[in-house]
């Protein structure tokens, strides 16, 4: 992966590590800190009370105090290390159950793009392996469960967003990717929109030069005469992204699921 020049600093990249020299990361209250052995890759993790949804702090810097700590400690074994990891964002292993701070409702015949954010994973790659060594969400969210009862439906994470309409309002979270959302109501009935799925498992993660992480769109689109939503993953990014970069692919390829359900009101 060519290196992009961002107009702001970022926390992702490929790190070099002499042997017996380490690195750490604080990022939003978590504690990542990372060092090389000739044959072993050693990771101490400590989680502290600051993690929050709204902690949007992280520096990164040489030497690991972590090691001198009661931190998670964790040895990945190697027949021979190389001197490079990549540090890279990942979206959640499960959807994301997204809800307005406010009540949303679109009229019937209009259309709207929601700009949606969702926290992302901290993943580590070693180089030559494609399977990360270490794969942890920055701050844990809190479990949800989507459906229209507690047999139908499944397990998801969950997130309060404000749902913006502009972009510009838009605050930049560097441990939260946006994904824009086409909303479509083609029927004659005002639509509800009081939680969104996000089908996080199923979207790549791209960087833009602006230093801000997005995801490729969701386009949904509520039919005239019935309740039934036909919704569609973009395979591009937002030209409103400005010139981006993948970074991380899709945990599951599309082709694995005939139909991402993504508002309450699909189930009535």
């Amino acid at each position: 992966m060519s290196e992009m020049q961002y107009r702001m600093p970022v926390w992702w990249g490929r790190f070099d590590f002499p042997y017996g020299n380490g690195r750490q990361w604080d990022m939003a209250g978590l504690k990542l800190g990372i060092a090389r052995q000739p044959r072993e890759w050693h990771c101490w993790v400590q989680r502290t009370q600051e993690q929050s949804e709204d902690n949007h702090l992280w520096q990164q810097y040489e030497g690991n105090a972590l090691a001198e700590t009661q931190s998670d400690f964790s040895r990945f074994v190697f027949r021979q290390t190389s001197e490079h990891l990549e540090l890279l964002p990942r979206l959640a292993d499960r959807s994301v159950v997204v809800r307005p701070l406010s009540p949303v409702f679109l009229p019937a015949n209009q259309e709207t793009t929601f700009y949606v954010s969702t926290p992302v994973w901290v993943a580590g790659y070693a180089e030559g392996v494609v399977v990360p060594v270490f794969d942890m969400p920055v701050v844990i969210p809190r479990d949800s469960w989507f459906g229209p009862s507690p047999v139908r439906g499944q397990l998801s994470y969950a997130t309060k967003v404000t749902g913006r309409t502009d972009l510009s309002q838009v605050s930049p979270r560097p441990f939260r990717a946006v994904t824009p959302i086409h909303v479509h109501n083609r029927s004659n009935d005002t639509m509800p929109i009081d939680r969104i799925s996000i089908p996080t498992p199923f979207l790549p993660v791209y960087a833009a030069e602006s230093g801000h992480l997005w995801t490729p769109a969701l386009t949904v689109t509520r039919d005239a005469h019935s309740k039934q939503l036909h919704i569609h993953i973009d395979s591009g990014i937002t030209t409103q992204a400005g010139h981006v970069q993948l970074l991380t692919a899709a945990r599951r390829g599309v082709e694995e699921h005939a139909l991402i359900r993504v508002f309450d009101n699909f189930f009535d």
